[in-house]
């Protein structure tokens, strides 16, 4: 074969090469990074919608990596749990970026402890990691009703309920400390007694205590969640759109679909609910428990006193109404 036709072939070869990449470059489909929003009460129907998203997101190859945008105040612990493991499966697949939009507490942020990374803003609310339940009663037994045991019809003793209420606390505690104290950005600074504290911190706080890893918003997940997959060449989607997949539609707000979740729940159910929110199964027909709570349901800025008002003034408008007060005049009846 003469020298010039080896040298042909050689560049013919080249040429292929070159028009082969290029046309798979541009045919090819790009990878993308699925963005998907959780602006909602955790409860089973959450849940299931959630699995459904995960399971498409890791099935997909051209997925490459996914951001969770986080906001909500937390909802049932069994189904916080639930989401926390399975999105713990997706981790294991593709990167997963956690953004937290103005609130992750309790619950939520048990979800947001699954990611690789957590990005929250500045003003967000952050953490109240605990659980909370209804008061426990003791077993009573029914006047209509055959039991094989003494626990058979309330399920166990007060202190039985209040050990479980603790043992889930301790696991979701436990689950904080292990995840955030492996960080490879931020890692946890305080230990599990002040975790344990449950208190609510803004995100800068968090930041500060390792609780979150960065300060950003959606974008800035999004970016991270391109480098942590390796990907510059990329496309974004909204995940319910590019699975074709929804979560059910809310006919109520975030409010009422608590009231109604909190309405069909046992009285033993395990909260990792915003400890602002109060549980209808706390509340008592007491003066005292009824006073708190409307103190508790009252915005902040609403016990601030007027600068026309006296003290006493102040303090008649916290105290309960006693019914003595002379309706005409507002004096006390004598």
């Amino acid at each position: 074969m003469p020298k010039w036709e080896g040298i042909a072939s050689a560049i013919l070869v080249v040429l292929c090469l070159i028009v082969g990449l290029s046309l798979g470059r541009a045919w090819a489909p790009k990878p993308v990074i699925g963005v998907l929003r959780f602006e909602s009460v955790i409860d089973q129907t959450s849940a299931a919608d959630m699995q459904r998203l995960i399971d498409g997101a890791m099935a997909d190859s051209s997925i490459a990596g996914v951001v969770l945008e986080i906001y909500s105040p937390g909802g049932l612990a069994t189904s916080s749990e639930s989401i926390y493991y399975s999105l713990l499966k997706l981790r294991s697949v593709k990167p997963l970026v956690v953004v937290i939009d103005s609130m992750a507490a309790s619950g939520g942020y048990y979800m947001a402890i699954a990611g690789n990374r957590i990005f929250a803003q500045a003003s967000s609310y952050v953490g109240n990691i605990g659980t909370r339940g209804g008061r426990p009663t003791d077993p009573q037994l029914s006047p209509d009703e055959l039991s094989s045991g003494p626990y058979k019809l309330m399920g166990g003793s007060r202190f039985e309920q209040i050990h479980q209420l603790d043992l889930v606390k301790q696991a979701f505690v436990g689950n904080v400390v292990h995840q955030r104290s492996q960080a490879a950005e931020n890692p946890l600074k305080i230990d599990a007694k002040t975790v344990a504290e449950a208190r609510i911190y803004l995100g800068s706080e968090a930041l500060a205590l390792g609780l979150v890893d960065y300060e950003g918003g959606r974008s800035d997940g999004i970016t991270e969640a391109a480098k942590l997959a390796g990907v510059t060449d990329y496309g974004v989607a909204e995940l319910t759109n590019y699975l074709g997949i929804s979560f059910t539609p809310a006919l109520e707000g975030t409010e009422a679909k608590l009231k109604s979740l909190m309405a069909q729940a046992a009285p033993d159910t395990v909260w990792m609910l915003d400890s602002r929110i109060a549980l209808p199964t706390t509340i008592d027909d007491t003066a005292l428990d009824q006073q708190l709570s409307r103190l508790r349901a009252n915005r902040p800025t609403s016990l601030i006193p007027h600068p026309a008002t006296t003290l006493q003034d102040n303090l008649k408008a916290l105290m309960p109404a006693t019914g003595t007060e002379n309706h005409a005049t507002g004096d006390p009846i004598r």
